[in-house]
């Protein structure tokens, strides 16, 4: 993928009852962090896609056309708004997202570069520039920013930033990649672990998987007075569902029944009805084909997915 003033970059967010002041002060941050890479030389328009899976239109054109207009980026920004008219996901939102973008970024398209983010994440106004010049070297495929005030514990090189897996709370990769890989797994993920699969697949076609601690996110993220993470019900329950599935895709068949064994018999009935949904899931032979590579590439440290320094 080469940089110039001829690329594009093209950002994506899925929204479900965002706030919108959360979601504008994001949108001010990203269009800021944009701006650099303008100013740098490395892209010449920037395309914003939302994809809204809530039960109404949170947004409207007259929003954001206000928004757009306190930017001050003219027509170098091009901001796309999408109803879904149903909860698609997060794996599903962004395909669905992809299949409408035009120009380079299209599936027969000559290429760009792709931000996959959270909407309420606020980037630092050189994160983008950080993120994309990772990419730019040799072998990259795709670069992770660092989150605060709770930065994700996975390890990586503190040479080369490599590590296991990006979390696409701010992530970018190109549209090449995208489309080599036929986007996120969304007939097996819904909302968690679909960035882990979508990255152990980016090593899979011989790329690197970076993290960048210079481009910095703000994620609103908080801990419970006894220091746990504070997931709602939702939350729980998805990330546990997808905890069975991303083991079971990646041939790690020993935690999947250590997962299932532990969800059955605790007493949370949150995580008894991920187990309940997995075994109907196998027992209608919906489940994903266990990849044969998945060894060489997927990374399990007891019940993580990667490697973690603290």
């Amino acid at each position: 993928m080469k940089a110039g003033t001829d690329a594009v970059l093209r950002v994506q967010s899925i929204l479900y009852r965002t706030d919108t002041e959360s979601l504008r002060l994001s949108f001010l941050a990203m269009a800021h962090a944009a701006k650099m890479l303008k100013i740098h030389g490395l892209v010449g328009q920037i395309h914003l896609a939302y994809g809204d899976c809530s039960p109404s239109p949170i947004l409207s054109d007259a929003l954001l056309e206000r928004w757009h207009e306190e930017v001050g980026l003219a027509d170098d920004l091009q901001v796309e708004y999408h109803f879904f008219d149903a909860n698609l996901g997060s794996a599903r939102g962004h395909n669905t997202l992809m299949s409408k973008a035009k120009g380079p970024l299209a599936k027969d398209g000559t290429g760009g570069f792709l931000a996959i983010m959270n909407p309420d994440v606020k980037l630092a106004g050189n994160a983008f520039l950080q993120l994309v010049k990772t990419l730019l070297r040799p072998g990259v495929g795709m670069v992770e920013a660092r989150q605060l005030p709770i930065e994700h514990p996975k390890h990586y090189d503190e040479e080369s930033g490599e590590t296991s897996w990006a979390s696409t709370a701010t992530a970018v990769t190109t549209s090449k990649v995208y489309w080599d890989l036929d986007g996120f797994d969304a007939e097996t993920f819904f909302l968690y672990c679909d960035d882990v699969d979508f990255s152990w697949r980016v090593r899979e076609l011989g790329y690197k998987v970076v993290f960048q601690p210079g481009a910095v996110i703000f994620h609103d993220k908080r801990l419970s007075l006894d220091g746990s993470w504070a997931a709602s019900e939702a939350e729980a329950y998805y990330s546990a569902e997808a905890a069975l599935l991303l083991t079971h895709k990646w041939s790690r068949s020993d935690l999947t029944n250590k997962y299932l064994n532990y969800f059955q018999t605790c007493a949370d009935p949150v995580l008894a009805r991920a187990a309940t949904e997995f075994e109907r899931r196998r027992d209608s032979q919906t489940l994903p084909v266990p990849r044969t590579s998945a060894r060489e590439i997927a990374q399990f440290v007891g019940l993580e997915y990667a490697k973690h320094r603290f």
